[in-house]
């Protein structure tokens, strides 16, 4: 075991020497390997930005009430009871016709509406708000409403609750086809230079197999190097994201206080950063030992 452990030591030790040895090298891998790896967790924090945002953001969406010339009192009394006591519904507020009719006489500045008309045509009218912004809860609650005894028509602007839905659910996709093709890329490209390295070490390989050096062995300092860069570049990718996201939070902070809101965007947090580090690690060392496992195969 001390035997195995000491190994593993030494090829600890010789990576890190390697990455000293040619720090402009291993400075360009690691900044290929941070920007990589930034993009994806930038759009992510970006994402989760606004979702953390919008879960927060307590939106009543207005759901309109029509009433028919032909209901009558007992409709509307049953119909206000109904709503004080539906638990979807956060408020209720009735509008008679006649106060509908003042209402957009003084938006208008207009005194004489009825001018030619015989009665007011303006229907009765409840204005609710709902607790729950989501698109179906609102298109469910729409078709109940509907079925009430003396309800003519019921209006609501379901729209924001679609397009808030379907720009987080495009944002989430992009990121995880961005994520996979950024992750796909990363292996590619430690495999590739581990690839050039097994190329300009190939007479050392070879004399370490005639003297009986095992796969193992000669595996062992390649996917080393490859997992402390990624190591490394993880750390790079969060240090390039944490920067860009404060530069660019004063300005997000200061387009926000004009329309009366707070936000600012996510930095990496310590969990993000041991996720992001251990993922490049792990996407490192599978770029590595397929890279090595091919050039192995063809040296026996």
């Amino acid at each position: 075991m001390k035997h195995w452990f000491r190994l593993h030591l030494l090829s600890l030790a010789r990576t890190l020497g390697a990455l000293v040895r040619h720090p402009f090298s291993s400075a360009l891998n690691l900044l290929v390997i941070g920007i990589t790896a930034a993009l994806p967790l930038a759009l992510w924090l970006i994402i989760s930005s606004l979702s953390s945002v919008a879960s927060q953001i307590h939106v009543e969406p207005q759901i309109s009430i029509f009433m028919r010339d032909t209901a009558t009192a007992e409709d509307l009394a049953m119909l206000k009871t109904q709503l004080k006591k539906d638990p979807r519904i956060a408020s209720s507020r009735f509008i008679s016709k006649d106060d509908a009719l003042k209402e957009m006489q003084i938006s208008s500045g207009a005194t004489n509406l009825l001018a030619g008309l015989s009665e007011n045509p303006l229907p009765d009218a409840f204005v609710l708000s709902s607790k729950d912004g989501q698109a179906s809860t609102l298109e469910a609650l729409q078709k109940d409403l509907i079925s009430r005894p003396g309800v003519e028509e019921v209006q609501l602007d379901s729209a924001w609750a679609h397009r808030l839905e379907r720009l987080l659910a495009l944002g989430q996709t992009l990121f995880e086809v961005i994520a996979v093709l950024l992750a796909a890329a990363l292996a590619l490209i430690t495999g590739n230079a581990i690839r050039m390295q097994i190329l300009t070490r190939k007479e050392e390989i070879e004399v370490a197999r005639l003297i009986g050096a095992t796969d193992a062995f000669i595996r062992r300092p390649f996917v080393y190097f490859a997992m402390v860069q990624g190591l490394l570049g993880g750390l790079v990718a969060c240090a390039i994201v944490g920067g860009m996201l404060s530069h660019l939070n004063p300005a997000v902070s200061d387009l926000a206080t004009a329309y009366g809101q707070k936000f600012t965007l996510l930095s990496p947090d310590l969990i993000t950063i041991a996720i992001v580090c251990g993922l490049c690690t792990l996407l490192t060392f599978i770029g590595a030992w397929l890279a090595v496992w091919r050039h192995l195969r063809q040296f026996t």
